[in-house]
């Protein structure tokens, strides 16, 4: 997108945002459900910054314009937008309200679109408005989309039904023990918002957006009238059955109608400001909490890990075929698209393959050290020789969900890469081999995936791993393992292992495999189980820097990778896994 486009866009924006009577607009990364991936036709940040990234805010004023994301963006804020049109700053550095204080703004309106912005970030951006003399006004009309004339319009497609044997839960249980959890509040309804926790009460998916495999819906749940699915009746046909009715969005005032004076529970944190006013006008008893389906299905169960397990598998034989053409290619002269595609067409070749679980970081050289870097065909790089190659990249199959990062190397290694690399596979291993308490925090494990790193002075701005979904979200709450992870990690929890080193304009470093937290033989204690199949490039392990029980966890590794997937690869790729996986 050239700087001449996103100008013409910001007065465009800046016109409307006079004809609204506002003096500034904020831009989110988000829909109204709130997950990480939105439909085209709600990236309106990358429409008017430029900037792609999966989390961002942005404030345009009629003067100037800011940006704001998180560590994992700081390089590629700079690199989308145009220096001249916006400033980019990374999170928790500079915050929203101390970027304002700065620019001794007063009296102004500033407006955010109702419908896409939750009610608890609503109330925050509203006080760090006040904070600094302004006023935030919440509106049910968007200058952007005022601007975007060829807006895409996403199809609206059927959902299908998650099989009992599958999901390991049929939908009658489900709904008991949700009614449970309302008891237990004191409540008699809730509505539920977001999408992800919808399908999987329901035990329904979709095709509503590219890489999670969810039909974007809300839901009204009452301990006696049942579950009521917010959304076209025409795509929850195909899965309706005893247990659900359907019932437009647009008629939630109605449905709220006869529950005037119950206790109705919202999560503000994902609810929409827009819905939250449907709410409050309907004299329902508003009780908040965060949502009650979160934690009951981040919990997996049994057949839901037995799904992971399989996926697994059938993933490691994609990874490793992908990884043995690699070895035999020269790939010198290809694109980190063209890459990324390849590994696409073996994963999709499985008959059980449904989407990948997000784009594929696909980043070679210095492009490696963008954390979150797109490869868009035409704008993206060349594969850099004598470099480190990095590859993050997942997929949904029918009975769960895979996301893995190796790091590989180009040509030849210099002793700064195997250095960092090894230290980097020192705190992957560290958070693989905990063995810790119940109630051990996700802040905790974090420290004991860095500490090894932090050892020889290097560290990196991510968290080092999230809550992964069954046949959902990627990134799942409550739990992360992360300097802000809070949550006590238990049993049945799906989790990333990917602590990572990046050296700005050079390269980066990132070993991830998923784990699966489980009860250890100790009373009182948990650990982990690794569910990811795939051989991590012994050429750049240095091994003078390996205890012997970190040498040890290598070889135990790479020996039941082998035995996993070894008799269901190519020829060719058997003789190159063997190879791969030996001892080191």
């Amino acid at each position: 997108m050239t700087a001449q486009i996103i100008n013409q866009r910001l007065q465009a924006l800046r016109a409307q945002m006079d004809a609204h009577d506002i003096d500034g607009w904020v831009i989110g990364r988000e829909d109204m459900y709130q997950g990480e991936e939105v439909p085209a036709g709600d990236e309106r940040l990358a429409y008017v910054s430029g900037f792609t990234g999966s989390a961002g805010t942005a404030i345009v004023l009629a003067d100037r314009a800011a940006l704001f994301s998180d560590g994992r963006y700081s390089l590629q804020m700079e690199k989308q937008t145009d220096a001249d049109a916006w400033s980019c700053h990374t999170m928790p550095d500079v915050e929203i309200g101390a970027w304002l204080k700065t620019q001794k703004l007063s009296g102004l309106k500033i407006g955010v679109d109702a419908r896409l912005i939750t009610l608890s970030a609503f109330d925050r951006l509203s006080a760090t408005m006040r904070e600094a003399g302004l006023s935030l006004q919440a509106m049910m009309q968007n200058p952007v989309d005022m601007i975007w004339q060829d807006r895409p319009i996403s199809e609206a497609k059927p959902a299908f039904a998650m099989a009992d044997e599958i999901a390991g839960e049929t939908i009658a249980s489900k709904l008991d023990r949700l009614t449970d959890r309302l008891t237990d509040f004191g409540c008699d309804a809730v509505l539920l918002s977001r999408a992800d926790a919808v399908n999987w009460l329901a035990n329904i998916r979709g095709y509503d957006l590219a890489c999670t495999p969810v039909t974007l819906a809300f839901a009204l749940f009452h301990r006696e009238n049942g579950l009521i699915i917010l959304a076209d009746r025409q795509r929850i046909l195909p899965v309706l059955n005893e247990h659900m009715a359907v019932v437009p969005l647009e008629q939630l005032d109605e449905l709220l109608v006869p529950l005037a004076g119950c206790d109705f529970m919202i999560d503000p944190a994902s609810l929409p400001k827009a819905l939250h006013d449907v709410i409050s006008d309907s004299g329902v008893n508003v009780v908040t909490s965060p949502c009650p389906v979160t934690k009951m299905k981040a919990q997996k169960n049994l057949a839901e890990l037995d799904g992971f397990r399989k996926a697994h598998q059938i993933d490691g034989v994609a990874m490793a075929e992908f990884l043995c053409w690699l070895d035999h290619t020269d790939v010198t002269q290809m694109r980190e698209s063209a890459l990324a595609d390849k590994l696409l067409s073996i994963r999709a070749g499985h008959p059980d393959f449904i989407a990948s679980s997000f784009e594929t970081i696909s980043g070679s050289g210095a492009n490696g050290a963008i954390v979150h870097y797109r490869a868009v065909a035409g704008q993206d790089s060349v594969i850099q020789n004598d470099s480190l190659y990095l590859l993050d990249s997942g997929a949904h199959y029918r009975f769960g969900t895979t996301d893995i990062t190796r790091t590989i190397l180009i040509g030849e290694a210099d002793a700064e890469m195997r250095h960092a690399f090894t230290a980097v596979l020192q705190g992957h291993i560290a958070l693989a081999r905990a063995h810790v308490p119940l109630g051990t925090t996700g802040r905790q494990l974090d420290t004991i995936a860095r500490t090894p790193i932090w050892s020889v002075g290097l560290d990196y701005a991510h968290g080092t791993g999230h809550g992964v979904g069954h046949v959902l979200s990627v990134h799942e709450g409550p739990a992360s393992i992360s300097k802000r992870g809070s949550v006590s990690i238990s049993a049945g929890m799906v989790l990333s292992n990917e602590p990572g080193y990046y050296k700005a304009g050079s390269w980066g470093i990132r070993i991830e495999n998923l784990i699966a937290a489980k009860v250890a033989s100790q009373d009182g204690f948990i650990e982990f189980e690794t569910l990811t199949m795939a051989p991590i490039d012994r050429r750049l392990i240095d091994k003078t820097m390996l205890s012997e029980a970190d040498t040890v966890w290598v070889d135990i590794y790479h020996q039941w990778v082998l035995s996993k997937i070894g008799s269901d690869v190519s020829p060719q790729c058997q003789a190159w896994l063997i190879k791969a996986c030996a001892p080191l």
